[in-house]
C-alpha cells in the first residue's frame, strides 16, 4: 500500500520529533561519567556514579505526571496540542542544563538544579512517545497499524544512536580535562535549536480523523481513574507487559556498558557498544513490527521475552569477565535482538487496549509506570545488586523482568477481543 503525501507528512514529524527528545534526554545518560564528577564530587566514584543515575532515574519517575498532563490535554484538546507541549517542555530545560553552574561554583544547588530540571525533561518525555503512537495509529489503516506505530520508535532509536554518536565523537576529539571542562555542555546547548526545529516540523499538523473533543468538564487526572475502572486487569498488564522492554533497554545501554573490564579494552568501548547495541535493534525492531500485521502481536512479543530471558546470563557473564571486545559485542548485538522483537509490535498492541475517548491517557500513563518503575530504576537496581551480590548477580533482575512480561501478555491474550478500539 502506497503512502500518501499527508501520512508522509505525519510520519516524518512523529519520527523526526521522537528522535529529537531522545537525543536530547539520552545524552545525560551517555554523559554520566563527567556530569558525574561536576555536579557530585565525591572520593567515592562509586557513590558519585549511583548519585548520577538517581538523578536519572527521576527524570523516569516524573514521566507518569507528564503522560497525566499530556494525556489530560491529548484526550480532551487534541493530539496535535499535546505534541506541541512535549517539544517544548523539553528543549528549554535541556539548553539550561548546559548552562550550569557546577558544584565547585555553587555548591549543593547545582545537583538540586541539575534534579529540577532533569524533572520537567522527564515531564516533557511522558507525553512525547506514546502521544506521536497515539497520533500515528489514529491516522493508519488498520492492517498496517504495527508498520506505521514502529516509525515512534524508530525515531527514538535514531535520538538515542545520535546520541550515542555525539559521545563518541566528543570522547575522540577532546581529552578527559576539556570534556569535564566545557565538552559535556555542548550537547545540551545544542537542544534550543533542536526545539524550534521539533516545533517547525508540528506546527501545521492537523488533528486525527478518531479523536472527537468534548466539552465534558473532567478534573486533572480523572482520565486515569477512568482507564482504570474501565477493566483494571488491562490497565495492570498494559502496564507491567512493558517490563523487560523499559528494564533491557536501560540495563543494555546505560548500565552494561560501564561494566567492561576498562584496563583491558579500548577506552572507546564504552561508547561504542550503545551505539552497536541501538544500531543493532533498530532492523529487528522494524522487521517485527511488520510481521506482527501479518501473524499477530502476542506471538513476537512471546518470542522477544523468552529470548532477552535466555540470554540475560550470557551477556551479564561475558561482559564483565572478557578482555576482547568482540565477544562482548557479539552477545550485545544478539541482546539488542531480542528487545528489538519486544518493542515492534508494543505501539500497535498496547494502543489497540484503549477506546479513543481515554487512549492518550491509557497509552502515556501505562507506558510511562512501566518506564518508571522497570527502565528508570534498571541501572541504579543493577549497581546496587553487583555492589552487594556479585557483578553477574542483575541476570535475575533481566529474568524477572522477562517474566513478569511473559505473565502480562498472556493475560491480555486470555480476551477473546481487545477493548474497544475506537
Amino acid at each position: 500500500m502506497k503512502m500518501s503525501a499527508h501520512l508522509k507528512k505525519i510520519v516524518i514529524s512523529c519520527f523526526a520529533g521522537n528522535m529529537l527528545e531522545w537525543y536530547e534526554f539520552a545524552v545525560f545518560g551517555f554523559l554520566t561519567h563527567y556530569i558525574s564528577q561536576q555536579f557530585f564530587p565525591s572520593s567515592n566514584p562509586y557513590l558519585a556514579t549511583l548519585m548520577t543515575y538517581a538523578v536519572f532515574a527521576t527524570g523516569f519517575i516524573m514521566r507518569p505526571l507528564g503522560a497525566i498532563l499530556s494525556g489530560h490535554i491529548g484526550d480532551r484538546h487534541g493530539r496535535r496540542e499535546g505534541l506541541l507541549l512535549s517539544i517544548a517542555l523539553m528543549a528549554l530545560p535541556t539548553f539550561a542544563i548546559g548552562c550550569l553552574p557546577t558544584y565547585e561554583q555553587i555548591g549543593i544547588w547545582a545537583p538540586c538544579l541539575l534534579l529540577i530540571l532533569r524533572m520537567v525533561q522527564g515531564i516533557s518525555l511522558g507525553g512525547e512517545f506514546s502521544g506521536s503512537v497515539v497520533y500515528l495509529i489514529e491516522h493508519s489503516p488498520q492492517e498496517r497499524q504495527g508498520f506505521y506505530g514502529s516509525w515512534a520508535d524508530m525515531g527514538s532509536s535514531i535520538g538515542m544512536i545520535a546520541a550515542s554518536l555525539t559521545s563518541l565523537v566528543l570522547s575522540l576529539n577532546f581529552t578527559h580535562e576539556q570534556m569535564l571542562s566545557f565538552g559535556w555542555r555542548l550537547p545540551f546547548l545544542a537542544g534550543i535549536i533542536f526545539g524550534v526545529l521539533g516545533y517547525y516540523l508540528r506546527r501545521d499538523l492537523t488533528e486525527t480523523p478518531q479523536f472527537r473533543p468534548t466539552r465534558e468538564k473532567k478534573t486533572f487526572g480523572s482520565l486515569v481513574s477512568d482507564c482504570y475502572r474501565l477493566s483494571p486487569r488491562i490497565f495492570l498488564a498494559s502496564t507491567t507487559f512493558l517490563a523487560i522492554n523499559s528494564a533491557g533497554y536501560y540495563f543494555l545501554i546505560i548500565y552494561l556498558p560501564k561494566q567492561i573490564l576498562v584496563d583491558s579494552l579500548p577506552p572507546y568501548a564504552v561508547t561504542l557498544l550503545p551505539l552497536l547495541s541501538i544500531t543493532a535493534m533498530l532492523p529487528a525492531t522494524f522487521l517485527t513490527a511488520c510481521w506482527s500485521d501479518k501473524i499477530g502481536r502476542a506471538p513476537i512479543l512471546t518470542l522477544g521475552y523468552l529470548s532477552s530471558m535466555i540470554l540475560a546470563y550470557p551477556i551479564m557473564l561475558i561482559t564483565t569477565t572478557a578482555t576482547s571486545l568482540w565477544p562482548i559485542a557479539v552477545v550485545h548485538i544478539l541482546f539488542a535482538w531480542s528487545l528489538g522483537a519486544c518493542f515492534g509490535p508494543r505501539s500497535a498492541f498496547i494502543t489497540q487496549q484503549f477506546p479513543t475517548s481515554h487512549r492518550y491517557t491509557g497509552v502515556s500513563v501505562t507506558y510511562n509506570i512501566a518506564n518508571a518503575t522497570f527502565g528508570g530504576l534498571s541501572p541504579i537496581i543493577c549497581a546496587t545488586m553487583a555492589n552487594r551480590l556479585g557483578a553477574t548477580s542483575p541476570t535475575v533482575w533481566i529474568i524477572a523482568c522477562s517474566v513478569i512480561s511473559l505473565i502480562s501478555i498472556w493475560q491480555i491474550s486470555k480476551r477473546d477481543k481487545t477493548i474497544v478500539v475506537s
